[in-house]
């Protein structure tokens, strides 16, 4: 089974910079025909903010002929615990309302040559609300449903070197929420965790499950404004599942570019305080 995974494209009508990479990666995802497409999230460039983003977004992807199954991030229906506020509120249902209205689900379950693929909201984690709740709930049940081998499909990484780790930072899941999803997991044949958010392609085996970090197929974030965790460079991510187990490799499809998000302040004006000055 061959997945495609797109990960924050942070799309936008006035952001031509960002849509020209993406209209690219979609050319090179038509033309490569997969099985299936998996879209992690940060779907819009403020969707969280500014609703009306969604229908653009939906009108760019929809030229993805492949099954397409997407995954709410922080830009498009806030930011869960512990969110700075910064670039993005935080989470709140009427947003996560308006993401179902527009794209669709916000956490789903398929199957492929064997496999279980679990896709999860990874913004409500952490907020103690009622979504919370009842995907804790859905996933209990999925997973006394599933079968095979299980690959994880997320927004956020779970973590950064370690499961056991106790690091808060807005780049990965809640420590405690991230253990809890951790001891649901421990009796199943959990083979993949596939996340964003980073804008950064990392690949690493830890205690046994690939740990695939997409990177953006919009821009890169270069330092100072962010540290460099791993890849800086857009692209996408090719991911086969068999009996053989996962295969994963980054695609930067022709026509992607680096795209520097310090050299766009009309779509992020926080990004001014990083520039040079003159």
């Amino acid at each position: 089974m061959r997945i495609i995974l797109i990960s924050d494209t942070h799309l936008t009508e006035p952001a031509t910079a960002f849509t020209a990479n993406v209209q690219a990666a979609i050319d090179w995802i038509e033309a490569e025909r997969p099985d299936l497409v998996v879209h992690l999230g940060d779907i819009t460039a403020d969707g969280a903010n500014h609703p009306d983003q969604f229908a653009f977004a939906r009108r760019v992807l929809s030229r993805i002929s492949a099954p397409l199954l997407v995954l709410p991030g922080n830009h498009d229906i806030g930011d869960n615990p512990p969110h700075g506020g910064i670039k993005e509120p935080a989470y709140a249902d009427a947003r996560l309302a308006a993401f179902r209205a527009s794209l669709g689900q916000d956490r789903w379950s398929t199957t492929g040559e064997g496999w279980t693929l679990l896709g999860l909201n990874a913004q409500v984690f952490g907020t103690g609300g009622a979504e919370e709740a009842v995907q804790a709930a859905w996933l209990e049940h999925t997973l006394a449903e599933a079968q095979g081998p299980l690959a994880l499909f997320l927004h956020k990484p779970l973590m950064l070197e370690s499961a056991v780790e106790d690091l808060v930072h807005s780049r990965f899941l809640p420590p405690e929420p991230r253990r809890a999803l951790m001891r649901r997991l421990q009796n199943h044949d959990l083979r993949v965790i596939a996340t964003g958010h980073v804008h950064q392609h990392r690949h690493r085996t830890i205690d046994g499950v690939l740990h695939l970090w997409a990177p953006s197929a919009a821009f890169i974030i270069p330092e100072p404004a962010q540290e460099r965790l791993g890849r800086k460079q857009v692209g996408l991510v090719a991911l086969d599942l068999d009996h053989a187990g996962p295969r994963a490799r980054l695609v930067t499809p022709p026509g992607m570019t680096d795209v520097d998000v310090l050299d766009h302040p009309d779509i992020y004006p926080q990004v001014l305080q990083f520039r040079s000055k003159p």
